[in-house]
């Protein structure tokens, strides 16, 4: 069976390495060190190695080049790309990483030359990561691209990549560049319907100023209508979505129902949803059932549905079935009107499956507010399980103000909890931000369920927070704990 890239067991403690302190290869500004190159061939010397960016390049110049991690007798983990580079003539590069492989530079391809990634070449446990700061590029839609031996085709645009996944859902597809939408006009429906069964990767790349009014309609509003592959590494910015007025909707700007799995994937922008009983979250409108995951995600989406009754609405999934949430974090303020249901992360988390983690090292800062008769909790709206199913939240917190009015169950971190007595372990709550001494909105204080100031969250990291996960940063999130592997972006 083909490996999917993004799609293995990872300890985050590996991914996104910033140099070579365990074990890996890294390509940087520095001097080569601990490297052999010969015959088109650069592997380690010692466990912790350097390639000089200027030597790589050099070698490109005359020849395909494969950067490997296994020496004559040494073997290191991972290849860490930790500055730009880039080159332009016909010779194919090659990146072989016994674990994980790390991009934190921006790759440019600017010739009709190629590109072949592997992961787990003789180890496991890895994962092929790209962080904010790294990107890969490609310039000819002709050149190769394959990862993990799957040929990649190369798209360039919403349209072409609608185009490529219509005609071989199952393939595997990657975005060549950044891709400014807005001359694509106003779509009137999620521009990608058919279903991806493989991998669409972003390469690090993001689809800007996507335009998506479906007044006249209810056809859902997202990049994609449905995935039920892998999309990963992709960016949609600033999205601007306007749900429709005649019927139920759903919306996620990534993806409007999420049947399978996100890694990795960032958004931005604003939806507004007006009509009645919609459901709409910030990364994903849905993310489904069992074996479905939203993995180092976030969504900086301002969620506007104040004039809609009955809302679902959350700031990165409206709902979370039996899949999980992991890593990931959102940022943009949700607003309910009448009888709504909203979370800063998830508006309703409900499963008859388990006991299983399904919500783990997350954080949500956006204000959360509804009308009368809402459900308002700063990360959860509303959470329900089988009583003999007592799945676990853990490890994570929220920060944002919580509002509802009259007759609304409002927490500091879940609006209504039932049964009682679910598993939350090592979870919290901003006191003095949140305007609330209560965790639930309808059972007041849960068991591990933490109330803290501000202050305190920003004294060392809480308890039960693990540091290879989490990091504490005066200059980093407002020094509040942030995930490592996921850092927020720079403002």
């Amino acid at each position: 069976m083909r490996r999917r890239a993004g799609f293995f067991a990872v300890s985050v403690a590996l991914v996104f390495a910033a140099g070579g302190a365990r074990a890996d290869v890294a390509i940087s500004s520095a001097q080569t060190q601990n490297m052999s190159c010969s015959g088109g061939v650069c592997s380690p010397t010692a466990k912790n190695a350097v390639l000089s960016v200027t030597d790589l390049t050099n070698l490109l110049a005359s020849g395909n080049v494969t950067v490997t991690t296994t020496g004559s007798g040494v073997q290191a983990n991972n290849i860490d790309v930790n500055t730009a580079f880039g080159w332009a003539g016909a010779s194919a590069l090659t990146l072989d990483a016994y674990q994980s492989l790390n991009i934190n530079g921006a790759i440019s391809v600017t010739g009709p030359s190629g590109l072949s990634l592997a992961t787990n070449d003789g180890g496991s446990g890895g994962t092929f990561s790209i962080t904010r700061k790294g990107s890969i590029v490609f310039q000819n839609l002709s050149s190769q691209l394959t990862v993990n031996g799957s040929p990649y085709m190369l798209v360039n645009s919403v349209s072409s990549m609608a185009a490529a996944i219509a005609a071989n859902p199952a393939g595997d597809f990657a975005l060549a560049g950044p891709y400014d939408a807005s001359g694509d006009g106003t779509y009137a429906a999620p521009p990608i319907q058919a279903l991806p069964t493989g991998t669409v990767d972003g390469l690090g790349n993001a689809i800007s100023n996507l335009l998506i009014d479906n007044t006249s309609s209810s056809t859902g509003l997202g990049l994609f209508y449905m995935n039920g592959g892998t999309i990963q590494h992709l960016g949609v910015l600033r999205v601007n979505f306007v749900g429709s007025s005649e019927g139920r909707d759903v919306a996620g700007a990534l993806v409007v129902f999420n049947e399978a799995h996100l890694f990795q994937d960032f958004v931005t922008g604003k939806i507004n949803m007006r009509e009645s009983d919609s459901v709409v979250g910030g990364l994903a409108g849905v993310n489904g059932a069992a074996n479905i995951s939203i993995d180092q995600s976030f969504a900086d989406i301002r969620i506007d549905g104040s004039k809609a009754t009955s809302l679902l609405a959350g700031g990165l999934a409206a709902q979370n079935g039996e899949g999980t949430i992991s890593n990931s974090f959102s940022t943009g303020s949700v607003t309910v009107g009448k009888s709504g249901i909203a979370g800063g992360l998830v508006g309703y988390d409900a499963s008859s499956a388990g006991p299983t983690t399904t919500i783990a090292n997350c954080y949500a800062k956006g204000a959360v507010t509804g009308g009368e008769q809402s459900m308002i909790g700063g990360f959860i709206g509303q959470e329900i399980r089988a009583e003999k199913f007592k799945a676990l939240t853990e490890t994570s917190y929220s920060t944002g103000a919580v509002a509802g009015g009259t007759s609304s169950l409002v927490g500091g971190f879940v609006g209504s909890s039932q049964p009682a007595g679910f598993l939350y372990q090592n979870v919290y709550w901003d006191t003095t931000t949140s305007g609330t001494n209560e965790a639930s909105g309808n059972e007041g204080n849960l068991t591990g369920v933490t109330g803290l100031t501000t202050t305190q969250l920003q004294s060392g990291l809480p308890a039960g927070f693990d540091p290879t996960i989490w990091g504490e940063k005066p200059k980093i999130n407002g020094g509040l704990p942030y995930l490592i592997a996921n850092p927020p972006p720079k403002r």
